[in-house]
């Protein structure tokens, strides 16, 4: 991977003319067989090398078995995934199948596209750049298509794609927010939504390494992989030149109240981003706002208590805590107990799962390199680490406004006694971590470190434009899909949910 400065890339890539990278196509489909076929026939004519691309069908318990049509790309393969009430749906479908391919890269496709030809040569392009990209396609969409495979296929061969269509749609709130962050360039914890299922590629490790699709999702899997992959640091690519047709509008589109029910429970639960479905709820979320990692081998029960009641009001937050806590096993005197303190804090939170113990002999300052090792990267965007006793004065969620105003990959305070309190940006470490090299210095190279002493840090409350973007960004996504007048009011609620959360950061 290109050690690039936070989430540049080159402008615009040309074709590869000798590309050298395999291709697994996935393609989940539940009937629908004559848009199936319409797909394959479209596959058939990509101008990037038929030998480098294996097409995987899966029929996800369709009613009638589909088949591999006449017109096809010759290396076609048509799984029938087994469906049972444990088991079933797209996500469940596409993990099944990519647990056995070898390819080098994964294309996930819907099954009601019609493809440019040069769509995948286009997507290409970038995966020979490096290996950290996701890259997606540019689709439009149409109401109708009065063609058959044979004519489909003499059409592309003919050069006329655009000629196909010449009225369609396109995805006002996608193309939104791809204008708004500069092609995904200019990123915030909004961008997860620049992911969506119908046409993008990965490099299978990088699949694999994120875990695949969520099976708990039926619809909006995309948008949970989206988190992920922003957690992961990856970038995000939409090529406009990868031109697709979308045969038909989309089903979200048409059942907007009903899916947007169906998937908030589950959204809320596994992207923080979305704290307007968090607010006023004081449920523990698979995946919290905030991870947590105190030294407390020199810290006193006061401080400790000082320190967590800024992360347990407001938000989500986890926490790990470090000391010598097999030492607390030993006998003791109560009234001369030289680990009083320590074992304040051990019998304080023993009860909340939101505190887990993490054993560390010893009284030595822990490196800087010591504490990113120590540091988890997950799908919680922000990490913090305090040590000692921190000046009273820390306010932690100015930390973050300040990341977030910033976008450096960390933000560290230090007081006159040397003691330590920052928060890093997890996209920031996982890229740093993810490129060869000492993961501090990739740190400072790719996203940038700022230290300050406390004293001459700023924690007055302050609300930035960074933290109006989520506002502003839903309000743009709203407005476009505004149908009928109650939509009006239902909207600007939630915008002042986002704008009253955003202060609190």
């Amino acid at each position: 991977m290109s050690a690039t400065f936070r989430y540049d890339r080159p402008k615009s890539l040309e074709i590869v003319k000798s590309p050298k990278l395999s291709v697994a196509v996935i393609i989940a489909c539940r009937d629908g067989q004559s848009k199936l076929d319409l797909l394959l026939a479209s596959l058939s004519v990509q101008s990037y090398p038929q030998r480098l691309i294996s097409v995987y069908v899966v029929d996800d318990g369709s009613t009638k078995k589909l088949k591999l049509p006449a017109i096809k790309p010759t290396k076609s393969k048509l799984i029938y995934f087994k469906n049972t009430d444990h088991s079933w749906g797209k996500t469940q479908a596409v993990n099944h199948v990519i647990k056995s391919i070898k390819q080098d890269l994964i294309w996930c496709i819907d099954a009601d596209m019609v493809l440019h030809p040069d769509h995948l040569a286009q997507m290409m392009k970038w995966h020979h750049e490096s290996q950290d990209y996701l890259v997606l396609g540019w689709k439009r969409f149409v109401a109708q298509w009065p063609y058959s495979p044979q004519q489909l296929v003499r059409e592309l061969n003919s050069g006329n794609f655009h000629k196909l269509h010449p009225t369609s749609e396109g995805k006002e709130s996608w193309e939104s927010l791809i204008t708004a962050t500069n092609n995904l360039q200019d990123v915030t914890l909004e961008s997860f939504r620049g992911l969506v299922g119908a046409t993008f590629s990965i490099y299978r490790k990088n699949w694999v390494t994120l875990g695949g699709y969520n099976p708990l999702f039926k619809t909006g899997e995309d948008t949970e992989l989206g988190w992920r992959v922003l957690m992961a640091g990856m970038r995000m690519v939409p090529e406009e030149k990868a031109h697709s047709w979308h045969l038909g509008i989309s089903t979200v589109d048409q059942n907007t109240n009903t899916v947007i029910t169906h998937n908030q429970p589950l959204f809320a639960n596994y992207i923080p981003a979305l704290t307007y479905l968090r607010n006023k709820s004081d449920l523990q979320w698979q995946v919290p706002e905030n991870e947590v990692l105190i030294d407390c081998r020199r810290m006193s029960f006061e401080t400790f208590k000082q320190v967590i009641n800024q992360f347990l009001i407001g938000g989500q937050s986890q926490f790990k805590l470090l000391g010598d806590w097999k030492r607390l096993n030993r006998r003791y005197n109560v009234i001369n107990d030289g680990d009083k303190e320590i074992r304040a804090i051990s019998r304080f939170v023993r009860s909340d799962a939101r505190f887990m113990l993490e054993n560390l002999t010893g009284q030595q300052t822990l490196s800087i390199h010591e504490i990113l090792e120590l540091i988890q990267s997950t799908s919680i965007p922000y990490l913090y680490y305090a040590e000692g006793n921190p000046d009273q004065q820390i306010f932690y969620k100015a930390l973050k406004r300040k990341i977030n105003k910033s976008k450096n990959g960390l933000e560290g305070l230090v007081d006159t006694v040397d003691q330590r309190a920052f928060i890093l940006y997890t996209p920031a470490l996982n890229r740093a971590r993810s490129t060869p090299g000492e993961c501090y210095q990739n740190l400072q190279d790719q996203w940038g470190i700022c230290w300050a002493e406390v004293g001459t840090f700023d924690f007055t409350k302050k609300l930035s434009f960074t933290n109006i973007f989520p506002m502003l960004a839903l309000g743009v996504r709203g407005i476009a899909k505004i149908r009928r007048p109650r939509q009006v009011t239902k909207l600007i609620k939630r915008t002042f949910l986002v704008l009253r959360n955003s202060r609190s950061y």
